[in-house]
């Protein structure tokens, strides 16, 4: 089928559990996890090719491939309008940044 759209929450569901972010200040996070998206909106994907990488270490467990798969739809059709490749590009605002801080 053809992608419509790769769904960002439920990949980050299941990447948080596997260690890729917090749930309260402090708590530690695996900087081995994550994940690499190899399709865009638009493309066409037959049976079997990969569209997803995901970094980790342990088990991912059908429940979260399940999840995975379902963060990508397919659609019979190309997308009418895919968006753009980029949709915004920030620049720095011109003002030297301040010395990094962490968040209180």
């Amino acid at each position: 089928g053809w992608v419509q759209q790769v769904r960002a929450l439920p990949l980050a569901r299941v990447l948080h559990r596997l260690g890729a972010g917090r749930s309260r200040a402090g708590d530690p996070v695996n900087p081995r996890v994550g994940a690499e998206l190899l399709v865009g909106t638009g493309q066409h994907l037959r049976a079997g090719e990969p569209w997803l990488r995901v970094h980790h270490e342990g088990t991912l467990g059908a429940e979260g491939r399940r999840e995975l798969q379902d963060a990508l739809c397919l659609g019979p059709e190309p997308p009418r309008d895919p968006p753009p490749l980029v949709a915004e590009t920030i620049v720095p605002s011109g003002a030297l940044p301040g010395p990094c801080r962490d968040s209180q």
